[in-house]
């Protein structure tokens, strides 16, 4: 669908039957096309992806940049098979970029490492080992590869027709990254700003110490600039950048009043808080024990982030009791 002129949305599959869509982007101008974010490599999404160029009028040979907004699967999944077959050359942040090989290549030690991370934070070892392996599939459909250009905060990506400057949004990975076109007032927001969800913002062993307080800093970066049109990685395109980001603040802080509620009851670790808490999955309330691993996996390393926040924001304490991480609200 050709959203403004010169913009054309792809649509692509998830995999294995998951009723959910990356959006990528054909981005069209007079020296090539920059196309942003792939989706999964698998069958379905290849064919989709060409379909969607087919009907859109477009063609692989006409992209001549690839830029992955962050290293996810959903994301950067089929960056190496678009690649070759556009001849294109593959663009990343730094910061992702250098995470590629632990997530993707070794990924049995960041597993271990996350295992650990789970333990210490006081999930008892069988749902811990069940955990682990929570996300492992998602490896199987991409095929990795490392970008043919890093970028930074400010830096230029251009076709001829738009001149994009890569805005750097850590939170939801560390090496997050966004295009914002300022003449035209429009921002390819990845997963950083969605209309109609929160991103997870977790720790785990690639996220560095607040990826909480990251998400915070990189909302509020966003809303200091005039954005009249987002363009997000899943969901629909929206305007009213501000409005949606305060929206998810005043979201966030209402969960960080819940977490400082429940340990007003008494010192707990991650995983009891966790377990205290409502969760939502598609709009639902659902309790802790009917999530599914992944999901269980994501809420505790979610509320790991927001306890590390506050720690930082000097509300609450961690100590160390027999071998877990426990809070203590001040």
């Amino acid at each position: 669908m050709e959203i403004v002129t010169g913009v054309h949305q792809l649509r692509i599959p998830f995999p294995e039957g998951i009723e959910r869509f990356t959006n990528a982007y054909v981005i069209e101008g007079n020296r090539g096309s920059i196309l942003v974010d792939c989706g999964w490599d698998n069958s379905e999404a290849i064919w989709a992806f060409r379909e969607e160029l087919r009907v859109e009028r477009l063609s692989f040979e006409e992209i001549n940049w690839i830029v992955v907004t962050h290293a996810h699967p959903d994301h950067f999944g089929m960056a190496a098979k678009l690649r070759e077959l556009c001849n294109a050359k593959i663009v990343m942040h730094r910061v992702d970029a250098e995470l590629i090989p632990s997530r993707y290549g070794d990924f049995r030690k960041l597993a271990d490492e996350t295992e650990k991370l789970l333990l210490s934070h006081g999930v008892p070892a069988d749902e811990a080992a069940e955990m682990r392996e929570a996300s492992s599939w998602g490896a199987q459909y991409v095929t990795v590869v490392e970008p043919d250009v890093v970028v930074e905060e400010g830096d230029i990506v251009s076709n001829g027709t738009f001149q994009f400057e890569v805005l750097h949004t850590p939170g939801h990975t560390p090496g997050h990254m966004c295009l914002y076109d300022a003449r035209k007032r429009r921002l390819f927001s990845g997963d950083t700003v969605l209309f109609d969800a929160i991103p997870h913002v977790g720790v785990d062993p690639q996220s560095g110490q607040d990826p909480a307080g990251d998400y915070i800093a990189s909302l509020e970066n966003l809303s200091e600039r005039p954005i009249s049109f987002v363009f997000p990685g899943h969901g629909p395109v929206f305007n009213s950048l501000s409005i949606r980001s305060e929206e998810i603040l005043r979201l966030l802080q209402a969960r960080q009043r819940q977490i400082l509620a429940v340990l007003d009851e008494g010192m707990k670790d991650a995983y009891q808080i966790t377990r205290d808490l409502p969760w939502k999955v598609d709009g639902a309330e659902v309790a802790y024990d009917d999530l599914e691993a992944r999901e269980r996996r994501a809420g505790v390393c979610a509320m790991i982030a927001w306890l590390r926040h506050l720690i930082n924001a000097g509300q609450i304490a961690a100590l160390e009791q027999n071998g877990r991480t426990v809070y203590l609200a001040k």
